[in-house]
């Protein structure tokens, strides 16, 4: 768990984790670089429970951090948690569950999106709830380049081969990560290695069970307003990631919308340094979609609009929550 800043919400988002009814856990809590009681409160959590272990570090960002937690970590199975968020008691054990039985090399599950004032109670009124139905499958990144729209994965009964580049929610094997590693001082990092793992992938055990509790708060990063760097970094991960996609034979539907944060990175333009990464960003956006097929590039802006829609009932709904 990357820790920076998290005065408020930390020590809740460990106890849940600790509240595992899987008790084999080693917490890697990687504090970078805060500025408030953060270290501290990391320090007493580790004094608690011997399962957790900290490492203090100067500031380097969140890839930074999810390096430094994926180079110190003892467990043959990996998982992460954004250091604001909640996990239900049963979250490890049921993704546990699933890996072993199928033989998986990864497991995942749905969860809750929540208000900051909801999300303690939200976690206590869905502690037992009984398991849900599960589906195994093949080819991940096909899947992730193609079901990422709420309306037609509900509509097609697609929902469980859904799931994004946020790590959270997940357990994966520890070999996935073997030469993959975030990228240091960039936005988007899990954007940025989303291929590179979903490639190595063959098979993944997919849960309807809802285990994670994703926290909103208006101030977090995915909120906040960002300059023309911040878009920058997003249409070039999303840029690898149709690379990588195309060399797979997979059409890039997921990538071709993420790149279009483009049109983001043109209104946030303020100086002529802005104007001049814009300038290569909209040359390296072009210079990827004219190597699609019409029909590619059909398929990828049709289901691009449809996600454009959605995104805007989210920021209308779910981004307001408090």
């Amino acid at each position: 768990m990357p820790v920076f800043n998290a005065e408020k919400h930390l020590e809740s988002c460990v106890d849940s984790i600790l509240a595992q009814d899987y008790p084999r856990l080693e917490v890697l809590l990687v504090d970078d670089g805060s500025t408030d009681r953060s270290g501290e409160i990391c320090d007493h959590l580790a004094a608690r429970d011997p399962r957790v272990k900290v490492i203090h570090q100067t500031n380097g960002g969140i890839g930074a951090a999810q390096n430094r937690g994926l180079e110190a970590a003892a467990g043959s199975l990996i998982t992460f948690c954004d250091n604001d968020d909640l996990m239900s008691p049963r979250m490890i054990g049921r993704l546990v569950d699933l890996l072993s039985a199928n033989d998986a090399d990864m497991s995942c599950c749905r969860w809750h999106s929540v208000g900051e004032s909801a999300a303690a109670a939200a976690l206590l009124a869905h502690q037992d709830d009984p398991p849900r139905r599960e589906i195994v499958f093949d080819d991940p990144g096909y899947w992730y380049q193609r079901e990422f729209s709420l309306l037609l994965r509900r509509l097609r009964g697609t929902e469980l081969r859904y799931f994004s580049e946020a790590n959270w929610g997940k357990l994966y094997r520890r070999e996935v990560f073997d030469g993959v590693r975030f990228p240091v001082g960039h936005y988007a990092q899990d954007v940025a290695v989303a291929m590179d793992l979903y490639a190595r992938i063959e098979r993944v055990a997919s849960c309807e069970d809802a285990l994670y509790f994703w926290v909103q708060h208006p101030h977090s990063v995915s909120h906040a307003a960002r300059g023309t760097t911040y878009f920058h970094d997003i249409v070039r991960a999303h840029g690898r990631s149709f690379d990588l996609a195309v060399a797979a034979g997979v059409t890039p539907c997921r990538a071709y919308g993420g790149m279009r944060t483009l049109d983001l990175e043109r209104k946030s333009i303020r100086s002529a340094a802005d104007e001049e990464l814009y300038r290569t960003d909209r040359a390296f956006v072009r210079d990827r979609v004219a190597t699609l097929t019409a029909r590619q590039r059909m398929t990828c802006w049709l289901l691009h609009r449809v996600r454009r829609f959605e995104v805007l009932v989210y920021r209308l709904t779910v981004h307001r929550r408090r």
